[in-house]
C-alpha cells in the first residue's frame, strides 16, 4: 500500500504581491501555523488505514494521511536613484496550514494496536513538520539572493525578484519530492501498515 504525505509547493503558494513603497520591514520570514484535525474510524489496522484513504478529497489526492498547505505572501520596497535600483526592504508571510489524523475512539483500541496508532501519528505529525522545514528554508535562501540584487530599474529589478522565485519554487519542489520519496518507502514498513496489509 502506497501512503504519500505531500502537499506540492505550486499548489499551495499563492498570495504574492509587491509594494514599491511602504513602511520598512524585517526581511526574516514572517510564519503562523495552524493545526487541524480530521477523524479516523477503525477497531483494527485495516479499518483505521482505510479511514484515513477516505479523507482524499480533504487532503488533496489519494494515498495521504497528512497535508501541510502553505499560503505566501511577499512584499518588497525599492530603492531607486538616477542609475540603479535595489531592495530596501523585504517581507515574506508564511502561513501554513497542517492536517493530521486523530483517532475517535484511541483509548478503546487494543494495547498493541494503540501503541502502533500513536507512532503513526506521531510519524505523520513528524514527516508534516519537515515539509514546514523546507519551505522555511527555501524562503530564506531566496531571501538572500533578494538583498544582494541589483538592476537598472526598478522594472528590470521586479524581473529578476520574479525570476528569483520561480527558481526557488522549482527548488522547492525538488527537495520536497526527494523527501516524500524517501518517506513513502520507509512508511510502507511502519508496524501499522504491515498490520493492515496481513489482514488484507
Amino acid at each position: 500500500m502506497m501512503i504519500r504525505l505531500y502537499t506540492g509547493l505550486l499548489a499551495a503558494c499563492i498570495g504574492l504581491a509587491f509594494l514599491i513603497t511602504g513602511p520598512a520591514a524585517d526581511a526574516r520570514p514572517k510564519v503562523k501555523t495552524k493545526t487541524q484535525h480530521y477523524r479516523v474510524d477503525g477497531s483494527d489496522a485495516a479499518a483505521i488505514v482505510s479511514s484515513m484513504m477516505k479523507q482524499h478529497r480533504l487532503l488533496g489526492g489519494h494515498g495521504r494521511v497528512g497535508r501541510t498547505k502553505m499560503k505566501r505572501r511577499i512584499e518588497w520596497e525599492f530603492s531607486e536613484t538616477k542609475k540603479s535600483c535595489r531592495v530596501k526592504s523585504h517581507t515574506i508571510r508564511l502561513d501554513f496550514t497542517t492536517q493530521l489524523p486523530r483517532h475517535r475512539s484511541e483509548k478503546r483500541l487494543r494495547r498493541s494496536l494503540r501503541k502502533d496508532w500513536r507512532a503513526f501519528a506521531k510519524h505523520v505529525r513528524w514527516h508534516e513538520g519537515q515539509h514546514r522545514k523546507i519551505w522555511l528554508s527555501c524562503a530564506r535562501r531566496a531571501e538572500k539572493k533578494v538583498n544582494r540584487a541589483r538592476a537598472r530599474t526598478c522594472g528590470q529589478l521586479l524581473t529578476k525578484l520574479e525570476d528569483i522565485y520561480k527558481q526557488s519554487n522549482a527548488a522547492c519542489d525538488k527537495r520536497h519530492a526527494s523527501f516524500d520519496a524517501k518517506e513513502t518507502r520507509r512508511l510502507g514498513r511502519h508496524p501499522l501498515i504491515r498490520r493492515a496489509n496481513l489482514r488484507k
